[in-house]
């Protein structure tokens, strides 16, 4: 339905996009006039406005990974979705719902969606395994660094749990996810993980 209100709308707008590079399709040039009926359009095809889209989804990126890449070691965008769920509840749970944070997954280390940039990024290495990049800049101005060299695909919540405790109790005023992780290091986070209690901290 996304191809066909994008067909709709040049037809009948003439309109021209941009495709960005963190896949954002950007629509220019639009006359004021037209603005009414290309919401209509867009609604007409179930697009969401982008108040009703989870910032977690908007802001992530996966590669294609299996079935499609020969060099894919494991899911990315079809297990990206459930992933993304998965964060979502888990900040729900820590009372962290506000907070957005730019995530990205590949299948391979060759990191096709970029994840080295992310603020947290998952690279697969293996079937059903993942390393854990964190770090990266909201606005992709800067790399991550890689913090857990195997991640398997059931420990996501004992895995993040630890390092978003540490984020609710050390970060600075109005600092992001990908910022804190950049400043306190890996060391730092590896250490409070160690010694910390599941269920023990919320915001």
């Amino acid at each position: 339905r996304l191809k066909t209100a994008l067909r709709v709308l040049v037809d009948k707008y003439n309109l021209h996009m941009i495709m960005s590079p963190t896949q954002s399709i950007i629509f220019r040039d639009i006359d004021p006039k037209d603005k009414d009926g290309i919401d209509a359009v867009l609604r007409e095809h179930g697009i969401k406005p982008i108040e009703e889209v989870d910032p977690l989804a908007r802001l992530s990126m996966a590669c294609p990974a299996l079935p499609l890449c020969g060099l894919a070691q494991t899911e990315a965008e079809r297990i990206m979705p459930s992933y993304l769920e998965r964060v979502r509840a888990l900040l729900e749970k820590m009372n962290l719902g506000e907070e957005e944070i730019l995530i990205r997954m590949t299948g391979c280390p060759n990191g096709c969606a970029r994840p080295y940039m992310a603020e947290l990024a998952f690279v697969g290495d293996g079937p059903k395994s993942y390393q854990l990049w964190l770090g990266g800049s909201p606005v992709l101005t800067r790399t991550a660094w890689p913090f857990m060299a195997k991640m398997d695909v059931g420990d996501l919540e004992v895995t993040m749990e630890p390092i978003l405790a540490m984020f609710i109790q050390q970060r600075q005023a109005f600092e992001a996810f990908g910022d804190f992780c950049h400043r306190v290091g890996a060391d730092s986070i590896e250490s409070y993980s160690k010694s910390y209690a599941l269920g023990s901290v919320t915001a």
